[in-house]
């Protein structure tokens, strides 16, 4: 027997069969109806009757502002490794592919090739970023059905709550705060429309999103929708949370700060013209307590790019930051990749493309005052063929240097943060780059127990942080898009875009790493 539970206030229907499932149903939020039903199924016998030592926040992109995404666990099976392949995409409606698939089979290879196949994979299907590990669960989201965000028992791998029909894609590895879990959805699309004012070089007319962005407010325990607001374009990078704001970033260039437990808006900032494509905010707090949101963008005229720090209490541009002359920003670069902040020193960290010329360009990574926006220094990475999709990549900084993937050429390089003078560049081995292959990596590398643990295309990569040299390389399959491995223990928490979501133990990819 079931029996259902309506609140008109939510225009919402739970369906409960003893033993079983808890369903809700969810059409609008505050008198605004949803494009889709969104739909939570709760499974309350999944979840760990432990606690695992997570940290209970995750309120920035990659765990923290330095992207080193090394979590704390309490939990023996944990710190011993455990293994689990979940096939994510199929609670959303999408179809799992075996991760052995060659990119011959993918959808759509025949008519776009292997290439667009891949890259299409990972923006309209499987995953593009990692996992979240905060509040006993693990946390990932998935681009197909047309969202849909899962709450999963890191230890079995089994599903404790999920919830599919969101607005659009949902990218991003989910941020939580307070025992709420934040999505935010959107796609990568241009309207005619937007087409227009482009080719009439009305860029402040130009916004990215051709279908629904928003933001999704869940309780992290089980998957009760809190709250939800559309917004003006896309809405396709991670928001952060600090001192109870969240703030986020669109396609239409709005800054945005909202109440972080009721979503009510404390501040809004217009920057017509300025798309935040995929960089994720992240935040740093000045020496006289002002905190500052901080997102990259890509802008239509010159100077093509700037990176823009507001302050979180009234959403006030503090300063923007643009590239020195001799390099000009190309394509999404600077709206892609979110800035990594190094709060110790004050030194904010940011890559892109650049100096487009016959179908290449350079991978500068650049270094700023936070305070100010001054550009340090800026160096050249290296030249290759445009990477497709996602165009630069995600920077971790460890002591006193930086992690960088370079997806055009398929290497990871070591940087002083101090001077940005290059201390090694490796080309990652079976890695298939522009122009034939997507190229990688994307996500920023892992520093734990002294190595750097990498992936890219269908490797993990182990290196050795000193020198640069390939340990040893780790077959899984598939394809990893801009996924930031995230470890705790003796386990490695990764996405793929084949639809999966995978728990492997260390030692299965390196035996000594503990040694």
């Amino acid at each position: 027997m079931s029996f259902f539970i309506v609140n008109s206030f939510q225009n919402q229907v739970q369906t409960q069969t003893p033993l079983q499932p808890i369903t809700t149903v969810y059409t609008q939020y505050n008198g605004t109806y949803f494009p889709y039903e969104v739909k939570v199924t709760y499974y309350p016998g999944n979840m760990s009757n432990s606690n695992l030592g997570f940290p209970s926040d995750w309120i920035v992109t990659n765990y923290n502002q330095e992207f080193e995404s090394v979590v704390p666990t309490s939990c023996t099976y944990l710190q011993q490794g455990v293994s689990w392949e979940l096939p994510a995409d199929s609670f959303g409606g999408g179809t799992p592919i075996p991760l052995s698939t060659p990119a011959s089979m993918l959808p759509g290879a025949s008519a776009l090739g292997e290439k667009a196949a891949l890259v299409f994979l990972t923006q309209d299907v499987g995953q593009p970023l990692g996992v979240t590990l905060a509040d006993n669960l693990l946390f990932v989201e998935e681009d197909s059905g047309p969202g849909t965000i899962l709450a999963v028992n890191p230890i079995s791998g089994n599903v404790v709550w999920y919830a599919t029909g969101l607005a659009s894609m949902a990218m991003q590895d989910p941020i939580v705060w307070n025992g709420i879990v934040y999505v935010p959805v959107g796609d990568i699309g241009f309207t005619f429309t937007a087409l227009e004012h482009a080719l009439r070089n009305e860029s402040s007319g130009v916004y990215r999103g051709s279908v629904y962005g928003g933001i999704y407010a869940f309780n992290a325990s089980d998957g009760q929708l809190l709250w939800m607001r559309f917004t003006f374009g896309e809405n396709m990078p991670d928001p952060v949370v600090y001192n109870g704001i969240l703030a986020y970033a669109t396609g239409s260039g709005c800054f945005v700060g909202l109440n972080a437990t009721t979503g009510s808006t404390l501040w809004i900032t217009k920057l017509p013209g300025y798309i935040d494509s995929m960089s994720s905010l992240n935040y740093y707090v000045g020496s006289n307590g002002t905190v500052l949101f901080i997102a990259g963008f890509t802008l239509l005229k010159y100077p093509y790019g700037i990176l823009v720090a507001v302050n979180s209490e009234n959403g006030k541009v503090v300063w923007q930051s643009q590239l020195p002359s001799t390099y000009v920003p190309f394509n999404t670069g600077m709206g892609d990749s979110p800035a990594t902040v190094i709060q110790s020193s004050g030194i904010i960290l940011k890559d892109t493309i650049a100096n487009f010329r016959n179908g290449t360009v350079d991978t500068v990574m650049f270094a700023v005052n936070a305070t100010n926006g001054n550009v340090l220094w800026a160096i050249n990475l290296g030249r290759g063929y445009v990477p497709p999709a996602f165009k630069a990549s995600m920077i971790l900084a460890n002591g006193n240097y930086a992690y960088v993937g370079i997806p055009s050429l398929g290497s990871v390089a070591k940087v002083s943060i101090a001077t940005g003078k290059i201390i090694w560049e490796t080309r990652l081995p079976d890695l298939g780059i522009p122009p034939t292959l997507p190229g990688g990596p994307r996500g920023a590398p892992v520093y734990y127990h002294g190595l750097l643990w990498v992936a890219a295309g269908s490797h993990i990569y182990v290196l050795n942080p000193d020198s640069g040299k390939v340990i040893t390389m780790y077959y899984v399959g598939g394809r990893f898009g801009i996924v930031d491995p995230v470890i705790s223990g003796g386990t490695i928490f990764l996405t793929n875009s084949y639809g999966w979501v995978i728990a492997i133990p260390l030692s299965q990819i390196y035996p000594d790493w503990n040694s």
